[in-house]
């Protein structure tokens, strides 16, 4: 019997910027175990529950932003995030990836996103799902497996869509009172915060009181501040993704054309 071996899965820019190490963790186990581990688990899997942990940290971590003088920075580091993860699914190091190499990231990357939703990461989830779906990938029309459009649907319905602001995540938000199992996405908590105190100033100013829509702010505001009591004392770990400036990486270095152009200039290097 002939067991493969998937190709190698981040570049070493990818684990840097993942805080993910290289060895495999076999040393604790008996020889037999060991020897099993190695046979069945491939560098992929490896990869895989190890950013799975530490994009959970990162989600932890970008939590203890929510404090009234740094949540402004949040949509920024997210941004950052979503770039450098482009990034890594086109490039590794400094060659352009080719379509097979773009089509395995995607595939890891679908993965995580699937392993974060079972792990209730749904920070970790939007993150990915914007990479995936950013113009720079989307214009090398790779047709997803089936796996895939089947847990892009399972999103969908659990989240609801852009066009609905993801109103059943607020939802999610709104009724889940459990900080540590439950990481909902940041960046929809504090969309959602900025648009109902926006509404209710709209309402206040033809000379309405949207008591509701001040309860839900009111609401959203204690939750934001739940986490951030929760996770205020998080340390680094896990969240360079966010923090890494994507202007530093090799090949969108320079000034001149926006990042979101150089990523799409980059896709077009694809062969």
């Amino acid at each position: 019997m002939v067991f493969r071996t998937r190709t190698r899965t981040l570049s070493s820019e990818g684990c840097k910027l993942f805080n993910i190490g290289n060895a495999i963790p076999t040393q604790n186990l008996p020889c037999l175990k060991s020897i099993l581990y190695k046979l069945f688990t491939t560098d992929f899997d490896i990869k895989l529950e190890k950013s799975k942990k530490s994009f959970r940290m990162g989600t932890c971590n970008l939590y203890s932003f929510l404090s009234d003088k740094k949540k402004h920075k949040i949509p920024d580091f997210f941004n950052n995030a979503v770039i450098n993860l482009v990034y890594l699914i086109l490039v590794d190091g400094i060659n352009i990836n080719n379509r097979q190499k773009i089509r395995h990231n995607i595939s890891f990357y679908y993965s995580l996103a699937e392993l974060a939703f079972k792990n209730g990461d749904h920070n970790t989830v939007f993150l990915l799902k914007a990479a995936l779906e950013n113009n720079a990938i989307k214009r090398l029309k790779l047709k997803p497996l089936k796996k895939q459009t089947k847990l892009l649907k399972k999103f969908e319905e659990t989240y609801g869509t852009f066009m609905s602001c993801n109103a059943r995540h607020l939802k999610q938000i709104l009724k889940n009172k459990d900080v540590d199992s439950f990481l909902p996405s940041i960046v929809i908590l504090i969309m959602h915060l900025n648009k109902t105190k926006e509404y209710a100033k709209c309402y206040e100013s033809i000379g309405k009181f949207p008591k509701s829509l001040r309860n839900k702010h009111n609401e959203l505001q204690n939750i934001i501040a739940t986490y951030y009591d929760h996770y205020k004392d998080c340390k680094d770990n896990g969240i360079d993704i966010y923090l890494q400036d994507p202007h530093e990486l090799r090949l969108l270095k320079g000034s001149g054309s926006s990042i979101s152009t150089k990523l799409y200039e980059l896709s077009l290097l694809v062969k």
